[in-house]
């Protein structure tokens, strides 16, 4: 018994001196710059919401954080960037809903969407818009599945966006509402909105960032909102399950990842403040603006929502005979 001792003592010692390594390396992070990198353009909402955590970050940090826009190739230009970098929590990605939709429309990705990152933390969900053109005289999303059957040819969808999530949302509602729709596609949301206001097409799902002017200023009717209950600031336009019932709901969604293998400590540290800095009053009223809402969960739980939202894209793919590229 005597010469087993020391050896059970340096088998539960190794774990624990593990963990202090742990700590000590959360406790010295960061001690110089962090990138993060986004795969769009400047000036849209992923970017905004990339220039709040880098701003939030900066001053919580006291070191420099910079945001690297990489857009290319439906963001997988930059995830793979990220998935190649050193897990050391110096190198992260702003995703969006592409990080989980991409899986539904490539053969083969450059990266494992699942396996080769460490989701660190959801920065909010957001719900698209469904519009009508000006001209079509319906008030409610039953009128408008009145006015689709009697329709023989069935009715236009314009699509800011082949396989883009507005794409999936699109195909979604004609698998669950049976209506018979003809999708339209347009490289980017504005031609397609440009389109809808001049009574091109019937129809299209928007972002909310993008609609809302349209439905203020009374171009484009406002028929439904895809959120689960109507949203805070739009209480006067339903949600989509108010008609159809079992809708189910899939968001757009922005999110914090960095490479695979980064030090749990450092993740749990990133997800407390990066949650923190979008609940703060300038992160919530960008949010609120973009229409988006704020969420809080655990990394942990942005990696069950990660696999589980994959599945979802792909259903609705599938149902869809999407061809991936």
């Amino acid at each position: 018994m005597r010469l087993n001792a020391p050896r059970l003592l340096l088998v539960t010692a190794a774990p624990l001196s593990l963990m202090l390594a742990g700590l000590a390396v959360a406790d010295d992070y960061p001690s110089k710059p962090i990138t993060l990198i986004v795969g769009a353009s400047a000036g849209g909402t992923t970017d905004a919401l990339a220039r709040e955590v880098a701003e939030g970050l900066s001053q919580k940090y006291d070191v420099p954080t910079v945001v690297d826009n990489r857009p290319g190739a439906g963001a997988n230009i930059a995830a793979q960037a990220v998935a190649n970098s050193d897990p050391d929590g110096y190198t992260l990605l702003v995703a969006y809903t592409s990080h989980t939709l991409n899986a539904s429309l490539f053969h083969q990705l450059p990266y494992d969407p699942v396996e080769d990152f460490s989701p660190i933390s959801l920065l909010g969900e957001v719900s698209s818009i469904l519009l009508s053109r000006p001209d079509l005289e319906v008030e409610s999303l039953q009128g408008l599945l009145d006015y689709a059957a009697e329709q023989p040819d069935g009715i236009t969808f314009g699509v800011g966006g082949l396989g883009s999530s507005l794409h999936m949302e699109t195909l979604k509602f004609m698998q669950e509402s049976g209506v018979l729709g003809y999708e339209i596609p347009y490289n980017g949301t504005a031609p397609a909105i440009a389109d809808l206001i001049g009574s091109h097409m019937d129809v299209m799902f928007a972002p909310f960032a993008a609609a809302m002017p349209l439905v203020e200023s009374g171009d484009a009717n406002a028929i439904a909102v895809t959120s689960p209950e109507r949203m805070p600031n739009l209480d006067h336009i339903p949600s989509v399950n108010e008609t159809l019932s079992d809708y189910p709901t899939t968001y757009g969604w922005f999110g914090l990842l960095g490479p695979a293998g980064m030090d749990p400590a450092i993740v749990e540290r990133l997800n407390a403040d990066v949650t923190e800095i979008m609940q703060g009053e300038s992160g919530a009223d960008l949010l609120e603006r973009e229409g988006a809402e704020p969420i809080d969960i655990s990394a942990e739980a942005f990696a069950t929502f990660i696999a589980e939202d994959i599945e979802r894209w792909q259903a609705i793919a599938e149902a869809g005979d999407i061809e991936k590229q």
